[in-house]
């Protein structure tokens, strides 16, 4: 049995952050004022944290599946999350072998676009169920407030009881 999430009032008030497959971290600050430990430091997978969720829904989290790289596979160069946020590689892409057009999900795609590029890579989007209650209040971009870490990572197996396939 399925579900399907209508997140038609966030699809466009994320931007993408981060991403430790299969998670995808989606933010509503601007990509330069959204950070975690390590962010600076290459490459990515060995320093960078999770992102800093400062503020009440500024940080949603997706789970996805599908044939996508993460930056550092096969590139050539390792890569801090700041230099994938800047957009020096997509934060996901398709090998180029795969015989359609290349997909390239790059830092700061919206929800809608991260689902609709997914799914064009022949993958999926999981988001928990919570979400249909999702209701956003203005977030103060500008206010400097202290950061809360967590290194904690939710696990596939922690949201498959509570996950429904993302409709935007």
């Amino acid at each position: 049995m399925g579900l399907t999430a209508d997140l038609d009032g966030v699809r466009h008030a994320y931007g993408l952050c981060f991403v430790r497959a299969p998670w995808a971290y989606f933010t509503r600050l601007p990509l330069d004022q959204q950070w975690g430990d390590g962010w600076e430091q290459a490459p990515y997978e060995q320093h960078a944290g999770l992102p800093y969720d400062d503020g009440p829904e500024q940080i949603l989290t997706v789970a996805f599946d599908g044939p996508l790289q993460v930056p550092n596979a096969d590139y050539g160069k390792q890569l801090s999350v700041i230099e994938i946020n800047r957009g020096d590689a997509p934060w996901l892409r398709t090998q180029d072998f795969i015989s359609n057009a290349p997909v390239h999900i790059m830092a700061g795609a919206s929800l809608e676009r991260f689902v609709e590029q997914v799914e064009l890579a022949g993958g999926r989007v999981f988001a928990p169920l919570g979400w249909g209650a999702l209701r956003l209040e203005p977030c103060a971009r500008n206010e400097a407030a202290p950061r809360a870490v967590s290194n904690d990572v939710p696990t596939v197996a922690d949201q498959t009881a509570t996950a429904s396939k993302v409709k935007v």
